[in-house]
């Protein structure tokens, strides 16, 4: 996979990740919800790990990208081998923002229906990311990981 180096960087410093345009049908793709609240901060910390755990099988990739009719980033959700779908509520924005580019998820978990209380805060405890990531493993990804487990 190819490499990129921030500017200013050395390759040693940072975790290069594949370049989620280039190899979108290796990776299963995940949106997350990134709002201002504890179960969209969740959300975002989920997608995040699972992206350093799993680099060269699940990749974050910009939701807002998406909506604001990226069709590099449109492209990149279409073209993915898997789309994951991390709502913070159950306004279920990450999900709706690719269904009205017609891209349907092939999973999706709302950080708020699995026990995560949705507060006014960008706090949060690593065991409620932990939860979430745990779920998203044994539920969805199992498969595509043969049997590791996130942690």
């Amino acid at each position: 996979m190819s490499e990129h180096v921030a500017r200013g960087s050395s390759p040693g410093r940072y975790q290069l990740l594949p370049h989620c345009a280039t190899y979108a049908e290796n990776l299963i793709v995940v949106a997350t919800c990134d709002g201002a609240s504890t179960v969209g901060q969740v959300g975002n910390e989920v997608a995040r790990r699972l992206t350093k755990k799993f680099p060269d099988i699940v990749r974050m990739c910009c939701l807002s990208a998406v909506a604001a009719g990226s069709k590099v980033h449109v492209d990149i959700f279409r073209r993915a081998r898997a789309v994951i779908a991390i709502n913070g509520c159950q306004l279920m924005c990450a999900s709706n923002v690719l269904k009205q580019r017609g891209i349907n998820p092939s999973y999706e978990v709302v950080v708020a229906k699995e026990g995560v209380d949705k507060l006014p805060s960008l706090d949060f405890a690593d065991e409620e990311v932990e939860i979430i990531a745990d779920r998203v493993v044994e539920v969805f990804l199992k498969g595509f990981l043969g049997g590791r487990s996130f942690s």
